[in-house]
């Protein structure tokens, strides 16, 4: 073997050995400091949790600030692409005015040598009756026609007005949202400002609180994207029909049907069918409680109806015991909101169509009642 075979050998055995090492490495690398950053939290003293909540807190404001940033910054730019279609539009508006300008322009000059005298001569050069009228429908046609260039004109000048005008409110708003960029830049610049200076105030533990810090921001950002999948995990478990008559407690009437379904019941049923952390819910007198245990989340809310649909409505809730602001639990269900479908649950259970008329929660039950559509069975 040439000593060049030898030498390229060497670096493919190499590059394999290097890919077996590192991918394992990798895999683990994902997963130890979650799990390290977890434990971390859970160790943690009630007054060490009190510090960590406010610099939690400015973690939150910040990230609302940078999503506020980049909802501004994405309105200028789809500010400034209809600018450019409006200044385009409008070049074209003008150029369409000055040319309908000069066509009336030499319409007037022809005129204006011809003089009316012209009009009178053609008709009188009339020949015979038929040559009077053509030359009456002639003139006609010109002074109609003189007319829809005048109109013409006059249509232009406003859609060209109209559009300026346009110009001038978007070249405003545009404005508005520079500065509220500025001021939103500024507002994020003092909350980084407050949260390293609350650091610093932290003397000699400083460090320790960064790391708990990094901790959190770790866990909550795969809390975050976690989440999102546990929604859509539910909806899909609550569609297919795993939902018996005993479970939902059915009563039919002649006009109505009742039913109620047992927290146990729903969390039974979740659980059993998921592939995410587990989910409990727990339902009290017109309130709803969501936890999520392995990743220390817990939210209050209640039921909102929407047709046949239970939507839920997140009012506050805590992460590892510290308090989420607004804006962070509205982010957990940026994918959409965590919803219970009874036509689904009802499935083939109940074949007539129905609406939903009535919700409410008690002490572990979600009660509802459902109207019966008679148009459905003619």
């Amino acid at each position: 073997m040439k000593p060049g075979k030898y030498k390229y050998s060497f670096m493919l055995v190499l590059v394999l050995c290097v890919c077996i090492l590192v991918k394992p490495y990798k895999a683990t690398g994902e997963v130890k400091p979650i799990e390290e950053a977890n434990e971390q939290l859970q160790g943690i003293s009630r007054e060490e949790q009190q510090t960590l909540e406010k610099l939690f807190i400015y973690t939150q404001e910040l990230e609302e600030m940078e999503r506020e940033e980049a909802r501004i910054t994405d309105d200028i730019d789809k500010l400034i692409i209809e600018i450019e279609e409006l200044d385009s539009s409008i070049i074209k508006e003008q150029e369409n005015y000055d040319m309908l300008l000069s066509i009336l322009e030499q319409v007037l000059v022809s005129y204006q040598r011809g003089g009316p005298a012209s009009y009178l001569d053609i008709l009188l050069s009339a020949k015979d009756l038929t040559s009077f009228i053509k030359s009456l429908n002639l003139i006609k046609d010109i002074s109609k026609n003189t007319g829809e260039l005048l109109a013409s004109i006059e249509k232009s000048k406003q859609q060209l007005e109209v559009k300026k005008q346009s110009l001038a409110d978007r070249l405003i708003l545009l404005e508005d949202k520079r500065e509220e960029l500025t001021e939103t830049i500024a507002a994020k610049k003092r909350i980084v400002k407050e949260q390293e200076d609350y650091l610093e105030s932290l003397a000699e533990k400083k460090q320790q609180y960064q790391e708990y810090l990094d901790s959190l921001k770790l866990m909550w950002d795969n809390l975050k994207e976690l989440f999102s999948k546990i929604v859509d995990e539910f909806a899909r478990i609550i569609s297919e029909g795993h939902f018996t008559m005993e479970d939902l407690n059915l009563q039919f009437g002649f006009f109505n049907v009742k039913g109620a379904i047992h927290e146990d019941t729903f969390n039974r049923i979740i659980n059993e069918n998921s592939t995410l952390s587990r989910i409990n819910l727990s339902f009290g007198q017109d309130k709803v409680r969501i936890e999520v245990p392995d990743n220390n989340l817990v939210l209050d809310g209640y039921f909102e109806m929407e047709g046949s649909t239970l939507l839920f409505v997140p009012e506050k809730g805590t992460f590892y015991g510290m308090a989420l602001e607004k804006e962070s639990i509205d982010e957990l269900f940026r994918n959409g909101p965590l919803i219970i479908d009874l036509n689904e649950i009802a499935g083939d259970m109940v074949t007539i169509d129905f609406k939903l008329k009535d919700v409410k929660t008690t002490d572990g039950y979600i009660n509802f009642s459902i109207d019966i559509d008679f148009g459905s069975l003619f």
